[in-house]
């Protein structure tokens, strides 16, 4: 593999693809992302008649940046649980900083012809269906300058692909871990699910680093294909250290009947950037999402939603829950999106904030944006301090002010964090958010 070389470059972009072997194909992806990355613009993110604040970016100094970084000789970190005996997944999967270092998969869903493997081997392994599916109608390259430089830079990743009829009830569990400095990680997820198959995901971005500590960017890609009648569970918990710039696109394109359900809790990193969007483009598709984010300190998190319906019959209920402290802030743009033909759509979106001081700042706009004319489409948000009398119940029992504070938060969060199927995951979110309050 290359070794580590600073600066982004179209060099540095062909020796990755030459240490990987790559077939000619991708190799002209890679320098479709390098071409559509010098000639788009980076993003400011604002917008508004009065440029109101909804996601600002830091400016990145991409010659300081390392676009591939070995995994080195430090070792992973013992509180990511990876030889639980009682939380075995059917498959697991470890990138540390741009290799992969660990894959493991259950000889029952091996038996059953599911494939866990790092993208890079799967060009290899499954050419055919990477080439059908990596970048293209889900999140195409040229997006914007960041999907641009993932497909440039890509390393390692994660591709998982279900077979027709397969059901996995065992969670699957990948885990991103970086602990370089300067670094640019572009962390990269493929599921494929055909037709009556059923899977879940537990995906986990962490990192050593803390606020203060060089500059780390992770610009990371997540597409979910979702067959007719299939079922795709994705969670992700990430749990960045403060000295992160998260920049991730996460899509999910539903089929005929399909289902997919995820959870997103955005825990980490100093900026971070979240795209999420389901597109619902088969008759009967299902769609359920569940977004948790708890910035502090000056971390600054930012959301950009859409459930897009195409088609008649489909339905989507999305709920985001987040708490802001400290000097936060914390941006929301999320919405329902109907197509003139997506008749007979029901979809619903709420979006729940919830202020510990005065000092932090949320901006929440749902909208819909509906061109059919027989739907059921609806959202609503609520924002507000915790209720005081809520505190002093808590502290008429007996809990002083600080312990009642956790208990609001922990339970305003706990809906969302009970889904995970991996307990260790959960107690880890848990242990997560009462760090933030203290």
């Amino acid at each position: 593999m290359p070794s580590l070389v600073q600066g982004f470059s179209w060099e540095a972009a062909q020796k990755l693809s030459e240490n990987q072997n790559e077939p000619e194909w991708l190799r002209e992806k890679r320098r479709a992302g390098w071409d559509a990355f010098l000639s788009l613009p980076t993003p400011d993110w604002t917008r508004g008649i009065r440029g109101w604040w909804n996601g600002t970016l830091k400016p990145l100094n991409f010659d300081e940046l390392a676009p591939f970084t070995p995994a080195g000789q430090g070792e992973l970190p013992a509180d990511l649980g990876l030889d639980n005996p009682n939380d075995a997944p059917a498959g697991l999967i470890v990138q540390h900083n741009s290799e992969t270092v660990r894959v493991e998969l259950s000889e029952e869903a091996r038996a059953k012809g599911v494939v866990l493997s790092s993208l890079a081997d799967a060009v290899k392994t499954h050419p055919e269906i990477v080439r059908e599916y990596f970048m293209t109608r889900c999140v195409p390259v040229d997006e914007d300058r960041f999907t641009a430089a993932h497909a440039a830079f890509w390393s390692a990743g994660v591709f998982l692909y279900v077979p027709k009829g397969v059901v996995v009830d065992q969670p699957f569990r990948s885990i991103f871990y970086t602990d370089q400095s300067q670094a640019a990680m572009f962390t990269h997820t493929l599921i494929v699910a055909e037709a009556n198959s059923k899977v879940r995901l537990i995906e986990e971005h962490r990192s050593n680093g803390h606020a203060g500590d060089p500059s780390v960017l992770d610009s990371g890609v997540t597409e979910i294909f979702v067959g007719e009648s299939a079922n795709v569970e994705y969670y992700n918990p990430q749990e960045y250290g403060e000295n992160v710039t998260s920049l991730a696109v996460k899509r999910s394109m539903v089929g005929k009947y399909g289902v997919q359900r995820w959870i997103i809790a955005t825990l980490g990193g100093d900026d971070s950037r979240l795209t999420l969007e389901s597109v619902l483009e088969g008759e009967g598709a299902h769609a359920e999402t569940t977004g948790l984010a708890f910035p502090i300190h000056k971390q600054h998190f930012d959301t950009q939603f859409r459930q897009l319906h195409t088609v008649p019959h489909t339905t989507a209920n999305t709920v985001f829950k987040e708490v802001l402290n400290d000097d936060a802030q914390l941006g929301f743009r999320g919405g329902i999106r109907t197509l003139k033909k997506a008749q007979f759509t029901d979809s619903f979106l709420q979006v729940h904030t919830l202020y510990l001081n005065d000092a932090s700042k949320a901006d929440i706009l749902p909208f819909l944006d509906v061109d059919a004319n027989d739907v059921r489409c609806a959202h609503g948000a609520t924002t507000g301090m915790i209720d005081k009398d809520q505190i002093f119940y808590l502290q008429s029992r007996g809990l002083s002010h600080s312990e009642a504070e956790e208990m609001i938060v922990a339970g305003f969060f706990e809906e969302g964090i009970q889904r995970i199927p991996l307990e260790s995951v959960q107690e880890r979110l848990r242990e997560s958010i009462l760090v933030k309050l203290d």
